[in-house]
């Protein structure tokens, strides 16, 4: 393995195991330390990637939400598309990710600050927005407020996160019953007689 390859793999380690301290702690709950420790390395070795604990917190977050824009962008029905999506969110978050949101508070640093909320709107928020128009514009969805079904779909989607484990469930099953209340809401379907 070469520099640039054991660099490369050093990085990735240190967010995948950030990734999953900061889901279980929060911003504050995690020390560098702590870091450290779970990937083996030195506060040296870390401070070599990431300035210090609110960079690497704002390029895990970052890191994360990368996945989300492929997922969104996969060929299929609108209903395939969601459910992908929302199988993708429920399989990379333990904990509801408002929760991760809401550490911003945490970022004092613009860029970092910057670097999430530019990270949170193209990745994820802005092509489900996107798949809403698209939606709504082929007669799929009803004519609404685009972004009010954006928020309502990741609300549903927020409120399974970690409940697959807890129910004995495949995220993929979740994913199918998370649309299908999305789209047809939770009315039993009746057959009117004209």
């Amino acid at each position: 393995m070469n520099q640039s390859e054991i660099q490369n793999t050093n990085s990735e380690k240190i967010l995948d195991v950030s990734w999953q301290l900061f889901q279980q702690k929060g911003y504050r709950g995690v020390s560098v330390d702590e870091i450290c420790l779970q990937v083996g390395i030195t506060k040296p070795t870390l401070y070599y990637y990431f300035h210090n604990k609110e960079e690497l917190f704002a390029r895990v977050l970052e890191h994360r939400l990368k996945n989300f824009h492929e997922a969104i962008s996969t060929a299929g029905s609108l209903a395939e598309r969601l459910q992908n999506v929302a199988r993708t969110i429920l399989e990379s978050f333990e904990s509801d990710y408002s929760f991760l949101l809401r550490d911003r508070e945490n970022l004092k640093q613009p860029e970092n600050l910057a670097r999430v909320r530019v990270a949170f709107r193209t990745e994820l928020y802005k092509p489900i927005n996107d798949l809403m128009r698209e939606g709504i514009a082929l007669g799929e969805l009803a004519d609404q407020d685009a972004e009010l079904l954006t928020l309502a779909f990741l609300g549903i989607v927020n409120n399974f996160i970690g409940k697959s484990a807890e129910k004995g469930l495949e995220n993929s099953y979740l994913a199918q019953g998370v649309v299908r209340l999305f789209l047809h809401g939770a009315a039993v379907a009746r057959i009117s007689k004209q």
